[in-house]
């Protein structure tokens, strides 16, 4: 049985994941791109589809592209969490509001996360992003 420390070491590291998390969205809904790429590991990437941007530049560039066209508000939820040392996995869903073609659009989907301790903070690995649906607001999903 885990002692009393290393259960509570466990409850700070689940939440300090949950809270990367969110920060993570804030400065995606902020448009910081600066601050979203500070939220990765220096080799950390972001993988949608058959796209990987990995790297602190390439990721730079990625985010810069994304939030000047789509204005998004992403929304974390259903956050599980696997604990192993120093590097954790987990996968929540997310929901996104944004602005496509000057176009309220909705999407949803859920992210595969790796997360690595890095001089005593929690940061992204990698995280791949999937896509459940990706449409105009007017339109739908069904």
């Amino acid at each position: 049985m885990p002692t009393l420390e290393e259960r509570m070491q466990r409850i700070e590291d689940r939440d300090a994941i949950r809270e990367l998390t969110s920060r993570y969205c804030h400065a995606v809904t902020d448009g910081d791109v600066e601050v979203v790429v500070a939220l990765f590991c220096e080799d950390g990437a972001m993988v949608m589809g058959d796209t990987v941007h990995r790297g602190a530049e390439a990721l730079r560039q990625s985010y810069r592209e994304a939030l000047a066209d789509l204005m998004p508000n992403p929304m974390i939820h259903n956050h599980v969490i696997e604990l192993a040392g120093d590097t954790a996995m987990g996968r929540c869903s997310v929901e996104l509001r944004f602005v496509e073609n000057g176009e309220a659009c909705v999407a949803a989907g859920h992210y595969e996360d790796q997360y690595r301790r890095v001089g005593g903070s929690w940061k992204f690995a990698r995280r791949d992003f999937t896509v459940y649906h990706w449409v105009p607001l007017a339109k739908g999903w069904a």
